[in-house]
């Protein structure tokens, strides 16, 4: 059976459509970012439907995500493989297992008419001009068509990759391995924080101590004003406390003493 399945793959007829052959879209996108990609695989021999279909991802430039996507009548399953150097992924860190093939295989039932359209999406795409797949389509009597730029191969054409906008978050996610704490190695520093506008902190300290001093000058107006005011006023009840002489006014001050007098105003205003 494999021996028939390979002859029938070298003397396939020349006259079958393999014009069209494997296609995809879109055919190009940009490096460090995502993509999802729709591959359009048809079945090329009349009365045979393709059973199983296998998309290798490549080997020289690995990708940390790549996802298939849900088709009706088809049941995808992921290969993986380990890495020597992990690379970074688009959201999360870098990882050292990565997807190596994704392969469908049609469902028990399905019919099936057309061609297999096989969707999965993969980011952050590597910073190479171009990445090459690899695909082999599985008829149900088991027939393989192989389809890439190996010799041998049916052609199958690459998905050209431009230079991604430095702007862009992912921009940075393409190269291998990533620093601690989820940095990618080469990728530039993030800009430092803008300060919001607004005053600096000379003005700020300026403005402190001129307040300060205001606010010393008012509270020490304000305690030299209340200790006159208690002067004034021990004074006041001092002199309505001297009793009256018997003599007349000019005999208070012949009756007390000047000393005394001081005596009682000092021991007033220490009680009070």
């Amino acid at each position: 059976m494999a021996a028939l399945a390979t002859a029938g793959v070298l003397l396939w007829p020349a006259t079958t459509a393999w014009a069209d052959g494997v296609t995809f879209t879109p055919t190009e996108a940009q490096q460090g970012n995502s993509v999802k990609l729709e591959f359009l695989v048809p079945d090329e021999r009349p009365g045979v439907r393709t059973e199983r279909i296998e998309i290798r991802m490549p080997a020289e430039t690995p990708v940390a995500e790549v996802y298939p996507l849900s088709v009706q009548g088809w049941a995808p399953a992921i290969t993986t493989r380990k890495l020597d150097v992990p690379v970074a992924g688009m959201h999360g860190p870098a990882t050292d297992v990565v997807t190596a093939a994704l392969t469908w295989t049609r469902g028990t039932g399905e019919a099936g008419t057309g061609p297999a359209r096989l969707v999965f999406s993969m980011a952050p795409l590597p910073q190479t001009d171009q990445v090459r797949f690899e695909l082999t389509q599985t008829y149900a009597d088991g027939l393989q068509v192989h389809w890439g730029d190996r010799p041998g191969q049916r052609p199958l054409p690459a998905l050209i990759l431009t230079p991604g906008d430095p702007a862009y978050p992912g921009a940075a996610h393409g190269g291998h391995g990533a620093a601690p704490g989820g940095a990618v190695p080469g990728a530039p520093a993030p800009a430092a924080a803008t300060p919001d506008e607004g005053p600096n902190a000379n003005s700020l300290l300026a403005a402190g101590l001129v307040a300060g001093l205001g606010g010393g000058a008012v509270v020490g107006w304000l305690i030299s004003r209340r200790r006159r005011a208690d002067t004034e006023e021990i004074d006041r009840s001092v002199l309505d406390e001297e009793p009256a002489a018997e003599n007349g006014p000019t005999a208070v001050a012949d009756a007390e003493p000047t000393q005394r007098r001081d005596d009682r105003v000092a021991r007033a205003g220490a009680t009070r």
